[in-house]
Parts: C-alpha cells; sequence; structure tokens
C-alpha cells in the first residue's frame, strides 16, 4: 500500500486498485492496472493463486509532477500522466521490484530483490531498462542523488553504496556502520551533502556520503514503548523466526526542509501506531545534532506517510490524515474535511485486499550445522567403539 501527493492531486494504491482524487474539483476516479502479457500463462506460485498478492508497492510523482509511476509485486511498472491520467507505458520487470523512485531527470530507477539496479527512460518509452550494479544481496532502496552525480544502494547486509552516475561501475564510498539490514534513506533536505539513514539495527545516521564518513547518530529505541517492542517480538515468532530482537526496524523514513540549517524527520515502525519526530540542526562548524522531539500516537499503524509543504499526510486503513507540523503537532481540520469522500472510497478498496507481510524476509535464519555434524560424529564413534 502506498499514495502520493503533488499539487492537488492524490494517488492512492491497494492491491491492484489506483484510487486518484483531486482536492480542488473535487473528481475521483478508479484506474484499474492493465494487465501484463507473460510469454506463458502462470496460474500458480508457491501453490497459491499470483492474484491474491498481486500488491502495489511503490507510488511516486515525479519531481516535476509531469507523471506518476506504480510499480507492483508481480514485476509490473506503469507510467501514467499525471493531469490526464492516460497510460504512458507498461513494461514488465526482470525481477521484482523492491524499491522504485523517480530521478531528478524524470528517469525512474528501480531496485530489485536479487540486488541489481536499472534505470528507465521516460523519453524512450521502449527502452527496457539499463543496468546500473549489482549486489550480492537484497536491495532495500536506491536514489540517486539531486546533483545526479551518485546513485546510493543499500541491503540486506548491513552495507551502504555510493556509485558514480551513470557509470556506476565506479564506486566511491561504502558507508558502513549498520549492524542489520538497510531499510530507508534519504538527502538531509537543507544540506543534500549529507545523507540519513536507517534501518534494523535500531539507529538513525547521518553521513558525508561521498567519504563514507559517519557525521551523528542516535539510538531510536530510547523512545519506542516496551509494548511496541514485545509485539514485533511476538509477530517473528509467529513467523517461526527465533531472533532476539531488542530493536524494531524502522519501516518509513521521512524528511522536510524547515528553514537553511534545520530539517524534520519523522519515522515509523513495524507494528507500532507511533511515529518519532526528530529535528537535525546544523552549526558553524559544520557539525549535526539530531534531537528527539517527540512521538505521537495514531489510531492504527501508518501503511504509509509523506512531508507535503508543511503537513504530514498519513495513510492508514481508515484513510488520510493530514497534521500541520509548524509549531505543536496537530491534525489539519480544514484539509480533512476535503477527504472524507476519498477516505471512504479507500475503505471500500482496502475490504478487498490480502494482507501480506514481507519484512521477515529481512532477518536471517540461523542454522546450527555444527551440532548437527557432532551429533553424526559422535553417532559414527560410538558404533566404532561397540565393533
Amino acid at each position: 500500500m502506498s499514495f502520493s501527493v503533488f499539487d492537488s492531486d492524490v494517488v492512492l494504491c491497494s492491491g491492484e486498485n489506483v484510487l486518484t482524487y483531486n482536492l480542488l474539483d473535487d473528481k475521483e476516479s478508479v484506474i484499474v492496472l492493465p494487465k501484463l502479457q507473460f510469454k506463458k500463462e502462470v496460474n500458480f506460485h508457491n501453490n497459491v493463486e499470483l492474484d491474491l498478492y498481486h500488491a502495489t508497492t511503490n507510488v511516486s510523482f515525479s519531481k516535476n509532477g509531469e507523471y506518476f509511476l506504480i510499480c507492483t509485486n508481480r514485476k509490473q511498472l506503469c507510467l501514467y500522466k499525471r493531469k490526464t491520467r492516460e497510460l504512458v507505458s507498461n513494461r514488465c520487470l526482470v525481477r521484482a521490484a523492491s524499491k522504485v523512485r523517480f530521478c531528478p531527470n524524470n528517469d525512474i530507477i528501480v531496485a530489485d530483490k536479487t540486488g541489481d539496479v536499472y534505470v528507465f527512460s521516460t523519453n524512450t518509452l521502449e527502452d527496457n531498462g539499463r543496468f546500473l550494479l549489482g549486489h550480492l544481496s537484497m536491495l532495500l532502496d536506491v536514489l540517486v542523488t539531486d546533483d545526479q552525480k551518485y546513485v546510493i544502494t543499500t541491503d540486506r547486509d548491513e552495507k551502504i553504496r555510493v556509485s558514480m552516475y551513470p557509470n556506476s561501475y565506479n564506486i566511491a564510498a561504502y558507508c558502513l556502520g549498520h549492524e542489520k539490514f538497510v531499510t530507508n534513506i534519504c538527502e538531509l533536505p537543507h544540506n543534500k551533502k549529507i545523507m540519513i539513514s536507517c534501518g534494523g539495527d535500531g539507529f538513525l545516521k547521518l553521513w558525508d556520503y561521498r567519504s563514507g564518513k559517519e557525521v551523528s547518530s542516535i539510538k531510536l529505541s530510547n523512545n519506542i514503548p516496551e509494548n511496541d517492542i514485545a509485539r514485533f517480538t511476538k509477530h517473528l515468532q509467529s513467523c517461526d523466526l527465533d531472533e532476539n530482537v531488542t530493536e524494531i526496524p524502522v519501516k518509513h523514513l521521512r524528511a522536510t526542509k524547515l528553514n537553511e540549517t534545520d530539517s524534520i524527520l519523522a519515522i515509523s515502525l513495524y507494528y507500532s501506531n507511533n511515529i518519532l519526530m526528530y529535528k537535525v540542526c546544523e552549526t558553524t562548524q559544520n557539525q549535526f545534532n539530531i534531537t528527539y522531539i517527540n512521538a505521537f500516537d495514531i489510531e492504527d499503524e501508518p501503511l504509509d506517510f509523506i512531508f507535503y509543504k508543511t503537513n504530514l499526510w498519513i495513510l492508514t486503513n481508515q484513510g488520510l490524515n493530514i497534521y500541520e507540523t509548524q509549531g505543536n503537532i496537530s491534525q489539519n481540520d480544514k484539509l480533512n474535511c476535503l477527504l472524507m469522500k476519498v477516505n471512504n472510497s479507500w475503505k471500500k478498496l482496502r475490504s478487498n485486499v490480502n494482507e501480506q507481510s514481507l519484512f521477515p524476509i529481512l532477518y536471517k535464519r540461523k542454522y546450527d550445522n555444527v551440532q548437527e555434524y557432532q551429533d553424526r560424529k559422535k553417532s559414527r564413534l560410538t558404533k566404532i567403539s561397540e565393533t
């Protein structure tokens, strides 16, 4: 589930349904994603019908608002024009995407679950995608920097790689310091030379990504309720994972510029209704201080959220809610009244969607092969001594 906002247009996705809404003219429409043309018919996957899990993984507007993209877990990448809702292209990816973003020049960059990154042109619609780089681990996030000089990738094996763009065979740096998978990265809004990262180890870190140097860090778990950690641990156990968890992995990271020296960060966690707010301040000595502002609890676990202008838009199972972030955080009643119609439509779309949790695959299963070997060896020696 995902959504995006540009100007007065809102796009929400659930399953394979796309709900679009314009706040100014109060017009709403539903777009059903086009069918993919497979070379051969595929009806089952792991004994489950594919239609049950045809879900949207990414939706986003381009920086200039000309396009919006929709990517599904069935390797489908659709490009639409924002103003007319016209389908521009319907591509089939080589492998399922884990993250899709627009580049600053409107090209589309895709990171897939096998560790490869491709870039797709919006000018050449028949383009099948140009391979950029590869990891030996599942990729979790990717971005092309605002100056279009670097492409930054994160993976399941704690690595953040900074490569030159578009000649990505040239590696500029590695940002090493996380102890578990890295789920989210973004540029610091008021200083694009700095990158923010977070993931499964409970730390929020700032980097001078061109040199790979860590410039600041803060532990998130100090501000997380203990019952949220207990709830998350219980869910991991239900997935047959024996991971001893003391930190909840970050689900979403969003940032917005406050002024020339400060930015605001918002962080959501898996199986938590809290959104944590932080402030990043840059001093005159080019040092960066991260301070915790507060956490506010919403009625349901956020499916997604974004900063747009001075507001924080939050999507839950009940629909969209808009919060003002200037001063004390409070609901924007004026804008929320305009969303009643689209929220009712959203609830109907959500009622027909199957839930599927993908984050357990981020944790590595542990196998005690040594103990198994020792048991076999002991049995063999026992048989020898008896003969």
